[in-house]
Order: C-alpha cells, then structure tokens, then sequence
C-alpha cells in the first residue's frame, strides 16, 4: 500500500484500504481535493494537509464524515521543503498508530479518525480525519488572547489523558507498544535529525536565535544535554501517555468553550509535566503566566484527583519539575521550528515566552545539577 507524495495522485481505492480495517463495511467511491496546504504556506509544520469530500460506497455504515482533512508526509521535490522535514518517518509512524490504536478508545475532544497507514519502503504516510471546523471549531494561536480559564479548560482535557493512564499496567500489557521518551522512533529523531540537521541549520541561518541563547547564557550542545539528561530524571517519576507537543497551536476550541487536541505526532510514555508545562508557556503572555502558573499546576493536581489520581505529585514537585521542563519547550518546542512553517511572529513570540521562562525559573542551573 503505497502513499503518494501528492494528494491529488491519492485514489478511492486506497482511502477504502486505509479506512475499512478501522470501520468494518466502510469504502470509498469518490475523493475530491478542495485544498492542499503545503510547507510554506504558514499553517503546516512537519507534515503536508489537504481538505477533502469523500462519498461512500453503497452499504458503508451510516454517519462518516464527508468532510476530512488529509494528513501527508511533505513531497521532497516541493520547492522550499527542508530536507530535514521529509525525514521525520518516526513521527509519522507514531501518529498513524496514536489514531488507529489509541484514540478510538480516548475519551476527551480530538478529531475522529478513519484510518492512518504508514508505508515503512517509502517513508510517507497517511491520516484520514475528520473536519473539526464542519463541528464550529477554531484553531487558536500565541498571536490571540487565549487566557487563563482556556488554558484551565486545556488542563481539564489533558489532565483526562493522564489520569486514564497514569501508572497504567497497559504499559506492560496491550500498551506495551507505546514509544518513551528514551526509546523509539521518535526519540531517535529527538537525538539525531532534529538537532543535527534542523535546529543546528536554524543557528546558521537565524541571528535572532543564535542571540537568543548567547543571552541565555547557554549553547545548542549544552541544551541538547540537558534535554536527554531531564528526560531520564523524568523517567524514574510516575508515567503516563502524554501529547508530547502540547503547545496552543495544537489545541482547538469548540462552541460549547470546550478544547480538543490535535496533532499527536510526538504521544509517548513519560511524565505529566512534559505535556502541563509546555501549555502554560506557550498559551499565556509573560505576565499573564507569571501571576498564574503556580495557580495552574495547583488546578492540575486537583483535576487528577478529582479523575482518581490517588497519590498525585505535591505541588513542590510539581513546581520544581515546571521549571526542569521548561528546557524542552525551547530547545525542541521552538529552536526547531522554521519560521516558514507558522510565520515570523508566531515563532518570535513563543520563542520570547518559553526563554523568558527559562530564564524565570532558573531552569538551567537546575537542569546543569543532573548533568
């Protein structure tokens, strides 16, 4: 089953391979392309989207959506496309099985999915998913006034994933498949393509960030030990499945004020605050972050009690292991990001808020104690 890099080559009887082994009696007998959003366009990131109406062969259960946004892998010959963005296959692997194994059974807002497919020969996959916006939803940005009670309400979602699989025995049982932050493919990309090809290609071609950590006092090597080195501290704390790239951008508001979260590229096993820290630094203006962060985590912890957390970290830990987690939301969160992919501002402000953050929370000197 081999995706195509464009999705206009994409045809019904390979949607119907990719969405009938996920919903049973389910084909396709018809796909138009409304819309291809590719890199550089300003609204994609590390993969491809396009719109799309499907119709459904005759006997197809009743209720599928027509409207679905199509997920791809970047096409390499695009003009403009990072060569680096085209080898992220651990990432696109890891999403394909976060839809097709674990979110049917996730109780909170995400999109519904009708089947992802991952071809291992060529690296490109596909995601089948609903159109959130035919439901009234909206995607919010840093560049909007989210406040304090959304993040609340991100809090109230995320907080659900954790609580359900906080210190799960699925993790050694039908889970036993879910990526960490030491292991996996994903974590190979953490280690390897992201920081030598794309985050050390941004120092080279942006001043502003190669600025930014000459202020922070601190280089792209030292970061890059850090992060390994928080991500095996955080591994001897309480698991559970996390987002893994819980910035505002990849979260989305629906008219009854309730949040979904999209975008599970980065779903792995670790600690909570991975996912808790990296919503409160990149939602909230500075000032607005500094007079509710302490606020924020207290609300946390009281949600995953209210959710069956029967021992939920202290509020100390959860404070000290705020500020550790805050050297990710730079050095990954952000350092990495092209300014193609969500334009200059967007990516001037969550790169001031998440080093100010750092710089707040003493998280250097912190994470410097466990190197």
């Amino acid at each position: 089953m081999q995706i195509p890099p464009s999705p206009f080559d994409l045809t019904p009887d390979l949607l119907t391979a990719i969405v009938s082994p996920i919903i049973p009696g389910a084909g396709v007998s018809g796909l138009t392309i409304v819309k291809s959003h590719e890199y550089g366009d300003g609204d994609v990131s590390t993969s491809a989207r396009a719109t799309a109406t499907l119709d459904y062969a005759a006997g197809s259960p009743a209720g599928l959506p027509r409207d679905v946004i199509l997920k791809l892998s970047f096409d390499p010959g695009k003009k403009g496309t990072d060569a680096w963005y085209c080898q992220l296959d651990g990432l696109f692997a890891n999403e394909v099985n976060f839809y097709n194994r674990i979110r049917p059974g996730l109780a909170i807002e995400a999109p519904g999915s009708l089947g992802g497919h991952f071809d291992p020969e060529t690296k490109r996959y596909l995601l089948i998913m609903e159109d959130v916006t035919k439901r009234g939803a909206t995607f919010p940005s840093n560049l909007d006034e989210v406040g304090v009670d959304n993040v609340k309400r991100i809090l109230d979602a995320i907080a659900r994933v954790h609580a359900t699989y906080w210190e799960s025995d699925r993790f050694a049982g039908d889970l036993s498949w879910v990526e960490t932050h030491l292991s996996g493919g994903v974590e190979t990309h953490m280690r390897s393509v992201i920081p030598e090809e794309g985050i050390r290609s941004q120092l080279e071609l942006h001043k502003f960030k190669r600025e930014l950590l000459e202020r922070l006092g601190t280089t792209e090597r030292e970061l890059f030990a850090g992060m390994v080195a928080n991500k095996k501290h955080q591994a001897t704390l309480p698991q559970t499945l996390l987002h893994g790239d819980l910035h505002i951008g990849n979260t989305y508001r629906m008219p009854d004020f309730s949040v979904g979260l999209h975008d599970w590229q980065l779903c792995v096993k670790g600690f909570a605050l991975h996912d808790v820290t990296y919503i409160i630094n990149t939602a909230l203006s500075i000032a607005e972050r500094r007079r509710h962060e302490r606020e924020l985590l207290d609300y946390y912890r009281d949600k995953l009690i209210e959710l069956g957390v029967r021992s939920p970290p202290t509020l100390e830990m959860l404070w000290t292991e705020h500020r550790r987690a805050a050297l990710w939301t730079l050095y990954i969160g952000w350092l990495t990001c092209p300014p193609e992919s969500y334009g200059w501002e967007t990516m001037a402000v969550a790169l001031l808020r998440v080093s100010t953050a750092v710089e707040d929370h003493g998280t250097l000197a912190l994470v410097r104690k466990t190197l």
